[in-house]
């Protein structure tokens, strides 16, 4: 019978995510490369003294119900990983095009403007001149990021005077999407760790939990080494599995070796 002997263990593995339909695992994604996993179980208990030996010794224990949690911590991302991450939904950006809308009302030197879409094209800017707006000469009087929409005013003499309000025109850019963060943090998942004992001949380990509701996660922005992000779980049960029949309340796992 497999499991049955006492061996050490090293492991490593892949972590996938799946819908939960009819109670069971439906469709599923690889969350990507995970340097660390750990799974805990924390019992609550409400404790009694008794109160005639003077000892106060522990006399009777009540059982409230066991809370399980899962932690790992994953080094790579792309859009369906941050919805994930960030708690958020997905949402494409809107194409259409942009015309004369206020960038800024006093524009200054030294100040980033945010044009508010991302990866445009045919960006102009244009001052508020009665019956002839200027137009705003890239690298000259201001310099710009498309692909962020970011724009940096550095000079307002040369081509001036401006006056204000600076408009702003662009081609939002096609097939961009954007995550909302938080909008959607009550997410519940079927989990399925897929493992390998690195130890001896590298027998197959895989455990599986029935609803991981996950909550949004730590992560680290700027990194001087590659970067990880923590995503937390918590297991909660499934009272449409009996405690008696295959699965369990809450998980189970297998040494296949």
């Amino acid at each position: 019978m497999n499991g049955e002997v006492l061996k050490y263990f090293s492991l490593q593995g892949e972590f996938s995510l799946h819908e939960i339909v009819s109670g069971l695992p439906g469709p599923g994604r690889m969350i990507g490369e995970c340097s660390a996993a750990e799974f805990s179980a924390t019992p609550t208990v409400e404790k009694f003294k008794e109160n005639t030996s003077g000892a106060r010794g522990i006399d009777l224990v009540i059982d409230q119900g066991t809370e399980g949690a899962l932690s790992l911590t994953l080094h790579k991302v792309n859009t369906a990983q941050l919805e994930l991450l960030l708690g958020g939904q997905t949402h494409l950006q809107d194409t259409a095009a942009v015309a004369d809308e206020l960038l800024v009302t006093t524009p200054e030197v030294g100040q980033r403007l945010l044009l508010g879409a991302f990866d445009v094209a045919s960006a102009v800017i244009k001052d508020s001149t009665p019956s002839t707006p200027k137009t705003l000469t890239v690298d000259v009087n201001y310099t710009i990021d498309p692909k962020t929409g970011t724009i940096d005013i550095i000079d307002l003499s040369t081509g001036g005077p401006f006056v204000g309000p600076l408009t702003k025109s662009f081609t939002p850019g096609t097939d961009i999407t954007y995550v909302k963060m938080l909008t959607d943090t009550q997410r519940e998942w079927w989990g399925r760790f897929n493992g390998i004992n690195t130890l001896g001949t590298k027998p197959r380990m895989v455990y599986e939990w029935y609803r991981l509701q996950t909550s949004p996660a730590s992560m680290q922005l700027i990194n001087e080494s590659r970067g990880e992000v923590v995503l937390s779980a918590t297991v909660l049960s499934d009272t449409s599995k009996a405690v008696d029949d295959e699965f369990g309340l809450f998980g189970r796992a297998v040494i296949l070796d």
